[in-house]
């Protein structure tokens, strides 16, 4: 029998399928928090659908219950969690407010929060997961106080262009994952660089940051730590706040330092010298006569994006990726 109900995005990362209300609460609630889960209607059936991608420190879920149901997690788990729905509706329920959740609305659930939610049984949703001292570490590194954890808007219209615009990025990269997924998750880089753009919603609520600090001394030893590292890692794409973190010093801070030594920002120079180790790369094969193709260099050295990636080269060396294969 065909399925009424349209596909749910990530069905190649099926992750557990529920019919029974016990089931789906052992099964969803291994990934999430332990819950209870009710049936707002007798004649429903109960058709649990929850498909995952795990990176390292994310997880980006699809969920859908095919049913009309209340879920009651109680206390939550030690994580915070974005939801956008993509269809249907339902209502969070916190001990201090009544939220409508919609494909024109997103919501935060805080860690350790009460609360309970209904979906619809057209609802469909993506979750992004991500653990409470991840985020704490993130705000760290972009300057709030000590000890301070985060505390995100509840809910956020789809009608501000921030949130509209991560939105769409994160369904973009979803539905990209969808269809091809298998490909990309064999690329360690590729796939760090996803994990860092799904945080970067947390990122974009964290608010203020604090001020820039001033110039110190230590600058050339933070500036030579930031360049080391960067060259070490010429197969990652990486953060702002990894770079700091491992040259001992605020973004903010080793953004000056660059600036005030007349370097690009951190991640250009870090682009650039990444862009530099895949020209070294195909002139080395043309040179070998190697069989490894452009998208197979540019992936390695944490370049995700194929069309942004040859416009970035052609910006730097005056010629196209296959013409350097070519012409050595």
């Amino acid at each position: 029998m065909t399925d009424p109900r349209p596909p749910l995005l990530l069905n190649a990362f099926p992750l557990s399928r529920a019919r029974t209300v016990q089931e789906a609460c052992e099964q969803v609630g291994r990934t999430f928090s332990p819950h209870t889960l009710e049936l707002r209607h007798e004649a429903d059936a109960l058709d649990v659908r929850h498909n995952q991608v795990r990176f390292r420190d994310v997880g980006l879920n699809a969920l859908s219950y095919g049913a009309d149901v209340l879920i009651d997690p109680g206390q939550r788990g030690d994580f915070y969690m974005v939801q956008l729905p993509l269809a249907g509706s339902g209502t969070l329920l916190s001990r201090h407010s009544e939220i409508r959740m919609d494909p024109a609305t997103l919501t935060v659930l805080q860690p350790r929060d009460r609360c309970q939610m209904h979906w619809s049984g057209d609802c469909r949703m993506i979750l992004v997961q991500v653990a409470r001292d991840v985020v704490e570490r993130r705000a760290g590194e972009l300057g709030a106080p000590d000890g301070r954890l985060p505390r995100f808007a509840s809910v956020r219209s789809r009608s501000d262009p921030e949130v509209a615009a991560w939105w769409q990025a994160v369904l973009d990269l979803t539905c990209n994952l969808d269809r091809y997924g298998a490909h990309w998750l064999r690329h360690p880089a590729a796939c760090a660089a996803m994990e860092e753009f799904l945080l970067s919603a947390f990122t974009s609520m964290l608010g203020e940051t604090a001020a820039l600090p001033a110039a110190t001394r230590g600058e050339d030893r933070c500036l030579r730590r930031a360049k080391d590292y960067i060259h070490a890692h010429l197969t990652q794409a990486l953060t702002l706040p990894e770079i700091a973190r491992h040259a001992c010093v605020s973004p903010r801070t080793l953004e000056a330092a660059f600036r005030r030594h007349g370097e690009p920002p951190p991640l250009t120079y870090a682009r650039r010298q990444r862009l530099s180790a895949v020209h070294d790369a195909l002139r080395a094969t043309a040179a070998e006569g190697g069989a490894a193709s452009i998208t197979e260099i540019a992936m390695a050295h944490g370049f995700i994006h194929m069309g942004r990636f040859a416009a970035q080269y052609r910006e730097r060396y005056g010629c196209a990726p296959s013409q350097t294969l070519r012409l050595h």
